[in-house]
């Protein structure tokens, strides 16, 4: 963290104020420094690129063999700093902001449900020059992970799927059972509805600064109308039980045990509809898997890659860089 406190003070000196002061004040700042410090520390860079009437905003970084990892509904691209900072030492990671999240662009016109995204990341990648990709997702993520592995088959090395819902029979029961209170709880209208993400998203919920909890539920909030748009595209077509039998890549599918909001059991909906596939299920690991267990996901993770592609470098899992 001293790479941060560093930029921190620096900040201070420039608005006129101690460091309490920025964080109390500009918490938004704050975060906003943070994030940078771990994207640097993985070794990955912001980038824009314009995917038809979109603007996709990605981090991209490493090189060798491309991994393209996807983030989970109201989620971004920063989902998955840590474990791209043990990744990028022998491949190329690229972690884009799925269009009607992040910072890429927000559409009314649009619709986002799964199989859309997913031609808007095949679309993304060519612009790239990217015909070859190991591919992974966590939440919402992981389907469009799925459905882009079974659409562009020739394009994929591997596939990673991690906490996907919309699987086997009882998939819409677990969407329905979700929403049974008539409060989606995936939707942030204010603080309390935070928390409540917060509680089940994680197996141990992180103790966040209130100036920064603050924040971030801000954040949350102003994005819960466009969210609740893109949640009803994606219920439009939620089953991604036809895409499974289109699978023929190595297949990982990862989970937290105590995931709350898409039971490890389902897991097993995804193992017996992809030959190819292996399972684990880590302890101690919430929904926000990329989040809260970041180094045994990426060890098991490299393993797995080295298995059905080698890297062109020894990519070993290592402590993050010291900021």
């Amino acid at each position: 963290m001293r790479r941060v406190a560093f930029t921190l003070l620096i900040l201070a000196a420039l608005l006129g104020g101690s460091l309490a002061f920025v964080f109390f004040v500009y918490p938004g700042i704050v975060l906003d420094v943070i994030a940078d410090a771990a994207r640097d520390a993985a070794g990955l860079e912001r980038k824009a690129l314009t995917v038809g009437d979109q603007e996709v905003v990605y981090l991209d970084g490493g090189s060798g063999q491309t991994v393209i990892l996807l983030h989970g509904f109201g989620a971004n691209k920063d989902l998955w700093n840590g474990v791209a900072a043990r990744l990028t030492p022998g491949y190329r990671v690229i972690a884009p902001d799925l269009p009607g999240f992040g910072e890429s662009t927000k559409l009314e016109s649009s619709t986002y449900d799964v199989k859309s995204q997913a031609r808007r990341l095949h679309e993304f990648l060519s612009k790239l020059g990217i015909e070859q990709t190991h591919i992974g997702g966590n939440s919402i993520g992981g389907m469009i992970s799925v459905a882009y592995a079974a659409m562009y088959p020739e394009g994929v090395n591997s596939l990673m799927i991690g906490a996907a819902p919309g699987a086997g029979p009882s998939a819409q029961a677990d969407i329905e059972r979700l929403l049974s209170s008539g409060d989606n709880p995936l939707l942030v209208g204010d603080e309390d509805d935070f928390d409540r993400l917060m509680e089940l998203a994680f197996s141990s919920p992180p103790s966040i600064p209130g100036p920064l909890k603050r924040e971030m539920a801000a954040r949350a909030i102003r994005d819960e109308r466009f969210n609740a748009k893109i949640f009803a595209d994606l219920l439009s077509d939620w089953s991604i039980d036809r895409y499974l039998g289109d699978i023929s890549v190595a297949t990982l599918i990862v989970w937290g045990a105590d995931d709350r909001l898409v039971n490890a059991s389902m897991a097993a909906a995804f193992s017996g509809g992809i030959t190819s596939s292996q399972a684990e299920i880590f302890d101690h690991c919430g929904h926000a898997l990329p989040r809260e267990c970041p180094v045994v996901l990426a060890e098991r993770y490299l393993a797995f890659l080295a298995g059905t592609h080698p890297p062109t470098m020894d990519a070993q899992v290592s402590p993050i860089p010291p900021e």
